[in-house]
């Protein structure tokens, strides 16, 4: 996929509200339930230590959260997100668990509702991608990260994917994807430059590295594709794709039918690159001073 063939970024200086492109549907927010600390942050748990006080921004329905929340007990874990009903679903999922020690509440990344260096450590995970002013949300999270804090980022750059078996529909199906996300201000080929970022945001030093994640079995296929075309066929995405007039009718459905017949190939195969990079404040302060 050529990363420039897609819309440019709209730029606004007085962004409404941000558009979450995957949307909150059942099959998009079940995948996001079945995420875990080990299984995206790994990158981070070394710098993860009980007492700690932790931000998870962007926290979806909060299956990291509260995987975090148990391993800096008794610290506080807190998670914000746009979305009221992810932020609902993330206080069920705590309570289920028996956490005291996880809060959330309805927040945007540009504005969080804390006090300047009242947490140790922050994570974002593929939340940053769906932004239209990133710099601006990484340097409101340094704000409210303590002297020595870190902030962890981890998105999936969807520049350097690999999927057999190819087929032009399937190819237009992710293209459509990345056209959307675009359009709604976010940008799928971001994360290779989150350590510019998080130096432009005022961290002092930062380091990257990466992982990846795959759908190799029929069963991890099937559910991708199903996950995809559940995606793809919600009405905001439709809309967004006629008015563009980046496909029609006849060829969405075409595409979603192509996906489906791409997961129960016996062959199927998908890896995504998932780049990740921390950036820590100056022990001095978030001004290095």
């Amino acid at each position: 996929m050529d990363p420039t063939n897609v819309p440019e970024r709209q730029s606004d200086p007085h962004p409404a509200r941000e558009i979450y492109t995957h949307g909150y549907g059942e099959r998009v927010v079940g995948l996001m339930a079945r995420r875990s600390l080990t299984g995206t942050l790994g990158f981070l748990l070394p710098h993860l230590k009980p007492g700690m006080r932790v931000l998870d921004c962007g926290c979806g329905p909060g299956s990291i959260t509260a995987d975090v929340a148990e391993l800096v007990a008794p610290g506080q874990v807190i998670g914000v997100d746009i979305e009221p009903g992810q932020v609902e679903a993330a206080r069920r999922r705590a309570e289920e668990r028996g956490l005291a020690n996880a809060r959330f509440e309805v927040a945007s990344l540009y504005e969080l509702p804390f006090s300047d260096a009242s947490f140790d450590r922050a994570y974002a995970h593929t939340a940053v991608q769906h932004l239209r002013e990133p710099l601006r949300a990484l340097r409101e999270i340094r704000r409210v990260l303590a002297p020595g804090g870190l902030l962890g980022l981890r998105d999936d750059d969807w520049g350097a994917y690999l999927w057999e078996p190819r087929d032009p529909l399937v190819e237009l199906a992710m293209d459509l994807i990345f056209k959307v996300m675009r359009r709604n201000g976010g940008d799928p080929f971001y994360p290779r430059h989150q350590r510019r970022l998080l130096r432009e945001a005022g961290f002092v030093r930062t380091a990257g590295s990466a992982s990846a994640g795959c759908f190799g079995t029929a069963e991890a296929a099937r559910y991708w594709a199903e996950v995809t075309i559940a995606h793809n066929s919600a009405p905001a995405f439709v809309q967004t794709v006629l008015e563009q007039g980046w496909a029609d009718e006849g060829t969405l459905a075409a595409t979603q039918e192509a996906l489906r017949a791409w997961g129960e190939h016996p062959d199927a195969y998908l890896a995504i690159m998932n780049c990740e990079a921390i950036g820590w404040v100056d022990e001095d302060g978030p001004e290095g001073g």
